[in-house]
């Protein structure tokens, strides 16, 4: 495995874009690279992307099944009424809105699951890494960006 600095903030906002602008990792650098058309660098990074093919790891980012998957964790891990709750809000189509939506009224529940969802980016970005034969410089940041909420 080759050693490289990451940037975990970049990798995650990466891994977290929905709008459809395309991100990749340098494999030399470790840098995230993101090819947003319009921008005056746009024909320069196509450029080396077609140079150099195998030198950028596409960043495919999360969608809602994964977002749906960490949910039903955190259902599961759950207890008493909000494990209900939770359940009965998640059902059918729609669900995961209304879940999402009921977390956020209660402010500690919705700081453990935001923790949770955290820490599972945290360990899909790894997943990413070691299949790319990469191993970070540094450690992946701690899920404590929604501490003192709980």
């Amino acid at each position: 495995m080759r050693t490289l600095d990451i940037d975990w903030a970049d990798l995650e906002i990466a891994f977290r874009d929905a709008s459809g602008a395309k991100s990749w990792l340098d494999m030399e650098t470790g840098e995230v690279v993101t090819l947003v058309p319009g921008f005056d660098d746009e024909a320069d990074l196509q450029g080396k992307l077609r140079t150099f093919p195998a030198r950028f790891a596409a960043l495919r980012p999360v969608d809602k099944q994964f977002t749906q998957r960490v949910l039903q964790s955190f259902i599961a891990a759950s207890g008493g009424a909000l494990k209900g709750k939770l359940g009965d809000a998640a059902a059918g189509p729609g669900g995961l809105a209304r879940a999402i939506a009921l977390l956020k009224d209660d402010r500690t529940a919705w700081a453990r699951f935001a923790r949770l969802e955290q820490q599972a980016l945290m360990a899909h970005i790894e997943r990413f890494l070691e299949e790319q034969g990469i191993k970070a410089g540094s450690r992946a940041p701690a899920p404590d960006l929604f501490e003192g909420l709980a």
